[in-house]
């Protein structure tokens, strides 16, 4: 029996040393899991840390912007048919830079005479009013058909027919100083 008990001994120390394999393996993989761990998280951080970086720098307002209408620009086309009964119509190239400073700080000076006829401004430049830019203008202008502007002119309107016709700088400036 005494051998017995030893040799039970001697197994059950063989046994206590003998590394088993599941828990080997368990903790490889654990120690693997937590390293895969590890890379996402810093992986995250940079990506977080990068994209907050770039929409810093690129952040646009992007909210409408109020509409600004404004009804004193008109097209050429429609210089005859406004429903004021009394109004004038300034024609100009407004590329010009200086031409359209000179003609509005005479617009406004017009308007700051509380009985001012209404004033409105054409803008010979675009593409819209072309077809009515000539060489040599026509000063007997009847219809918008007759329409012909060749440089700064002010037409004066009653009911929808011209009652005045005014060609350049000094003349224009005259009439709406009077």
């Amino acid at each position: 029996m005494a051998n017995n008990r030893q040799y039970r001994r001697k197994m059950h120390q063989k046994v206590d040393s003998m590394p088993t394999s599941f828990s080997g393996e368990f903790g490889k993989i654990i120690k693997i899991l937590i390293v895969i761990v590890i890379f996402f998280v810093i992986f995250y951080f940079l990506t977080v840390y990068i994209l907050k970086k770039e929409n810093l720098a690129s952040i646009t307002d992007n909210t409408p912007a109020a509409a600004d209408i404004q009804y004193q620009e008109i097209l050429a086309g429609t210089s005859f048919t406004k429903e004021d009964s009394h109004y004038l119509v300034l024609y100009y190239d407004m590329s010009d830079d200086n031409l359209k400073s000179l003609y509005t700080n005479m617009i406004s000076t017009y308007e700051d005479d509380e009985s001012h006829d209404p004033i409105y401004t054409v803008d010979m430049s675009s593409t819209f009013n072309k077809k009515y830019t000539s060489d040599k203008s026509n000063k007997n202008v009847e219809k918008l058909e007759d329409l012909k502007i060749s440089g700064p002119t002010l037409i004066e309107f009653e009911d929808g027919e011209v009652t005045e016709y005014i060609e350049g700088e000094d003349a224009i400036r005259e009439h709406l100083a009077a």
